[in-house]
């Protein structure tokens, strides 16, 4: 069973994405902010998939990213990132810097499981 971290700052949210991927059968975690996300990553284990929000308290998305990219043991994991306020600019550079991904805000179900899917390899068959 694949396993998706999630850090968003918004209940509102992490439930959407819980509801939008409860068809793909994975084991999800979720935090509240990117610390809280990067003790996740280091203390439970692999993850095969991180989602973040970039707008978060105490470690923003963009420092989680960076935290994740830099870490020898986390590096080569997919890092889908979610925003409701980002410019294109900062969209290019995060996907330049090796995030899978960046799924605007309000989140499109069907976008974020195809996307999720792409992520972890096409195993996920997204459901429409």
């Amino acid at each position: 069973m694949k396993r998706i971290l999630i850090a968003d700052d918004d209940a509102s949210i992490r439930r959407l994405l819980e509801g939008a991927l409860a068809p793909l059968a994975a084991e999800l975690h979720f935090c509240s902010d990117g610390l809280h996300a990067m003790d996740a990553l280091r203390c439970n284990g692999a993850y095969d998939l991180l989602i973040t929000d970039v707008k978060m308290p105490v470690m923003d998305g963009r420092q989680l990213v960076t935290a994740v990219l830099a870490d020898a043991d986390l590096a080569g994991m997919p890092i889908l990132v979610t925003s409701g306020i980002v410019s294109g600019r900062e969209v290019t550079d995060l996907l330049h810097a090796g995030v899978c991904g960046f799924l605007a805000k309000p989140l499109n179900l069907a976008a974020v499981r195809s996307d999720v899917s792409a992520c972890l390899g096409g195993i996920f068959s997204p459901a429409v």
